[in-house]
């Protein structure tokens, strides 16, 4: 048989001992951690911010430029009356004095977080310690309620201008009678243009005729008649003989010019005729509209019918305002709440010994289904469904007879049991919490993050009642991205039974946002992979 190594050769006080050692060097740590005293050198730089107010904006919040995550939210705090944010920024990320800061969300219901519009490319860069002075303020659901309310106000003020007028059967008469008569309006508009569409078509064809003649003969008439005059005053200067002459030789052309002059202005005349015509026909109905608009003010204004009194009902106000109020109630219940689907299998190095009721090996993987609802960012409840290749154990002797002697044999049957977990948990700062059944018995767990939230570090403790001590986890997580994550630890390790293992594996997790864009894309993957 191989060598046990010697970490395996302790005793399980020791290994107890071991491990209490270790968990008071971590809570040490975490006591450090949770006081603010850091280790090694800040990260990038600080840059600070003032908006006039910062809700739901937490501490660790992601800072983005260009959707591209390049810092977090350091300490939000109260300064002169504003929130004083102050950001931490990855070495190498420059960001300009000119940027303007804003608070934003992830689509309606996502979670908020710091958005930095860059300006222009020649702006110099901030400084650790500076001041991003451009901000811009975001519409909150208050706001959104005052305005609301105002409008609100505005159509009641309008509704009981309404109310006034209309009322009472003689505003229901008003109201037919405005119908009828805009009835009888379009219908004589129709028969007048119908009536005079022959003369509307040479009214405007006349007029462009007029036009063309203006445009062509009139700077022919002026030369003309400029040359007529210098003609005119040539003749005056030298003999009366040569002004006959003169005006002999240009009667033609005054006389041309004359008649053209008299043609446009004749045509011009028909064409007024023509639209003061139609206008004497169509003004009776426009007057008659008139007044049937200004009765139906006048009844609006005695508040009188069916329509003034849904006008003048107080509760429109009222019912406007508790809607509004429930959508914003609704709303900051739901801005936090998330669900997280994910897997994780772990993979035990250490065989697990006995075999399957069925005779087989038994398997060396264990799978971990969970669901995590989450109502509030400090707050989640954890369900996990585990398939454990360890399940149910039992002993069974055999004995086995060989001629006249009969040997007896000791076997472990392993039975894969499907376990459950249901547990609530709560965060203090980077330190999580948890209680309640642990693969389906009572336990408790805690979770410490450390690196932005990338690195894990799990000690569970369930199964008291358990002979061979009670059942103790220990591993690390180390998330790669936001979906997956890989993981190590030893699970069981004060084991007297002999089924402790050390363990690798990887699983990974999808929140409900991730969900909803993979099932509205698939339809669109299916059409592209026909």
């Amino acid at each position: 048989m191989p060598k046990r190594s010697t970490l395996l050769k302790l005793s399980p006080e020791a290994k107890v001992g071991l491990f209490v050692l270790l968990g008071i060097i971590l809570l040490v740590y975490m006591s450090l951690r949770i006081g603010g005293i850091k280790f090694g050198r800040a990260e990038g730089y600080t840059i600070t911010v003032n908006f006039d107010s910062a809700a739901g904006l937490d501490k660790d919040a992601s800072v983005r430029v260009a959707g591209v995550e390049v810092g977090r939210v350091k300490e939000i705090t109260l300064k002169n009356s504003k929130a004083h944010l102050i950001l931490e920024i990855k070495h190498g990320i420059k960001i300009g004095k000119d940027f303007t800061a804003m608070l934003t969300t992830k689509g309606l219901l996502g979670e908020k977080y710091l958005e930095l519009v860059p300006g222009s490319p020649s702006a110099p860069p901030l400084k650790d310690g500076d001041e991003i002075t451009h901000t811009t303020s975001y519409a909150d659901m208050d706001k959104l309620v005052t305005i609301l309310s105002d409008v609100s106000k505005d159509v009641k003020s309008v509704t009981d201008s309404l109310s006034k007028v209309l009322g009472g059967p003689e505003g229901e008469q008003t109201l037919r009678n405005i119908v009828k008569n805009i009835e009888e309006l379009s219908f004589r508009v129709n028969s007048i243009v119908a009536k005079n569409d022959e003369q509307l078509t040479n009214v405007f064809k006349n007029l462009d005729q007029f036009t063309a003649l203006l445009k062509n003969e009139g700077p022919g008439i002026t030369d003309e008649i400029k040359l007529a005059a210098k003609n005119l005053n040539e003749a005056v200067l030298k003999t009366s003989s040569n002004l006959n002459s003169m005006i002999d030789d240009n009667r033609g052309n005054l006389k041309e010019g004359v008649e053209n002059l008299k043609v446009a202005s004749l045509k011009l005349q028909e064409a007024m005729d023509n639209i003061n015509k139609v206008t004497k026909e169509i003004g009776p109905g426009i007057n008659d509209t008139v007044n049937s608009v200004n009765n139906i003010t006048k009844k609006i204004d005695k508040g009188e019918g069916t329509l003034g009194k849904l006008i003048n009902d107080p509760t429109l106000h009222d019912n406007i305002n508790k809607t509004v109020t429930g959508i914003n109630t609704y709303i900051e219940r739901t801005e936090n709440f998330h669900t997280f689907i994910g897997y994780r299998g772990e993979y035990l190095l250490r065989k697990v010994p006995g075999v399957t009721e069925a005779g087989s090996k038994t398997k060396n993987t264990k799978s971990y289904f969970s669901l995590r609802i989450q109502p509030k960012a400090d707050k989640y409840y954890l369900l996990e469904v585990i398939d454990d290749p360890r399940g149910k154990r039992k002993t069974e002797q055999k004995n086995i007879t060989s001629g006249a002697t009969t040997t007896t044999t000791t076997e472990t049957l392993t039975s894969n049991a499907l376990k459950f977990s249901a547990q609530i948990a709560k965060s203090f700062k980077g330190v999580v919490l948890r209680g309640g059944i642990i693969e389906s018995t009572g336990g408790a767990g805690l979770d410490y993050f450390l690196f932005k939230n990338r690195l894990k570090f799990t000690f569970e403790a369930f199964d008291f009642n358990k002979k061979g001590n009670a059942h103790l986890k220990a591993s690390a997580t180390y998330y790669m991205g936001k979906y997956f994550f890989l993981t190590g630890g030893w699970d069981d390790f004060a084991s007297r039974n002999g089924t402790g293992s050390s363990f690798v594996g990887g699983g990974f997790q999808f929140d409900d946002d991730d969900l909803k864009y993979l099932l509205g894309s698939a339809p669109s993957l299916a059409s592209a992979a026909r």
